[in-house]
């Protein structure tokens, strides 16, 4: 069984899986290098800022508290982008933050609470 934490993030990292900006899109589409901006406590837990390196596009990624202490997030860490069939993913520690869909696979996620 899922916790509620685990459902949260999972629906954070949804949440910031369909709301890329469309300029972070192009930049994971081109290729470019990513990295941690900012990384702050939110009422979501934590807030993790995303940044293209040189193109000026970037996003937030909330994660539970207890999974940013586990990563050890710090800004100016890399952040590893991975290249599915279905879009991205964005890794940092070796620990996927967010998976950003592409525009085909964008249309079938579903997101909703169960039990």
């Amino acid at each position: 069984m899922q916790s509620d934490a685990a459902s949260r993030q999972s629906e954070a990292s949804l949440a910031a899986s369909v709301e890329v900006p469309a300029a972070v899109a192009m930049a994971l589409s081109e290729g470019a290098k990513f990295s941690v901006t900012g990384v702050a406590a939110s009422a979501q837990g934590v807030a993790v800022t995303v940044s293209a390196v040189g193109v000026g596009a970037s996003f937030v990624v909330y994660l539970s508290a207890a999974a940013a202490k586990e990563l050890g997030l710090r800004v100016g860490q890399a952040v590893t982008v991975s290249v599915v069939a279905a879009g991205w993913i964005l890794s940092a520690g070796g620990h996927a933050l967010c998976f950003v869909p592409n525009d085909e696979a964008r249309g079938l996620l579903h997101s909703r609470r169960i039990g």
